[in-house]
């Protein structure tokens, strides 16, 4: 079992991965209020997210394993979350809006999902379960940099942050990471690291649902 593996299977992957919304967005055409929707929610996962790292620490059974879920807590705390914070104000979203806006019902659904499956797995399922937010921005910033940038995309800071060098030789760390953790898994195993990441890239699909409707 490894990363790919569970990518190939999963049913939803190019319904994720090719979502209206992403497409709209590298297009340039996605509504302003849309991606306004997307980001404050996506802030408000990512501390959820960011809740799933340091239970990964928390599961890891040596201090490499330890490490690699502090590098993903740093990550968090010190870049990503001020990231999308910098990105809601140039959209001239107020960090105190943000605080206060309550989440959807997809980012609780989403959020709690992940955050049970960490609490309650191993730290295999742990990472079985976020690989598809973990992986699959690189992905997609990949996946827009290939088709070629368009001129005067107003979500193109956005695209380049995921599309960049530096991120993808990130992503290409954590499949390494998960890989070595998903090598050795039974059947029974690979069975539930497939659930998870499944049912986790469905929750990414509604996702950008969400953001498109303004739910």
């Amino acid at each position: 079992m490894d990363y790919q593996t569970l990518r190939n299977n999963c049913p939803t992957w190019d319904d994720y991965i090719g979502h209206d919304f992403v497409k709209q967005l590298a297009a340039g055409t996605l509504a302003h209020d849309s991606f306004r929707h997307y980001l404050v929610q996506d802030y408000l996962y990512l501390i959820h997210y960011t809740r799933v790292m340091a239970l990964s620490i928390y599961k890891s059974d040596t201090l490499a394993q330890m490490r690699v879920g502090q590098a993903g807590v740093n990550a968090m705390l010190d870049m990503e979350i001020g990231m999308y914070l910098d990105f809601c104000s140039q959209w001239g979203i107020a960090i105190e809006e943000v605080e206060k806006t309550p989440e959807s019902a997809a980012t609780i659904a989403y959020s709690r999902y992940v955050l049970d499956a960490a609490m309650t797995g191993s730290l295999a399922e742990l990472y079985a379960v976020i690989a598809p937010c973990l992986m699959g921005y690189g992905e997609i910033g990949k996946r827009i940099k290939d088709k070629g940038f368009i001129a005067n995309n107003p979500y193109q800071i956005w695209i380049d942050v995921f599309a960049s060098d530096d991120f993808q030789a990130i992503t290409a760390q954590n499949e390494a990471h998960i890989n070595t953790l998903l090598a050795e898994a039974s059947p029974a195993q690979a069975n539930k690291f497939q659930r998870l990441f499944n049912t986790a890239s469905r929750m990414e699909v509604n996702f950008w649902q969400q953001a498109l409707d303004l739910s």
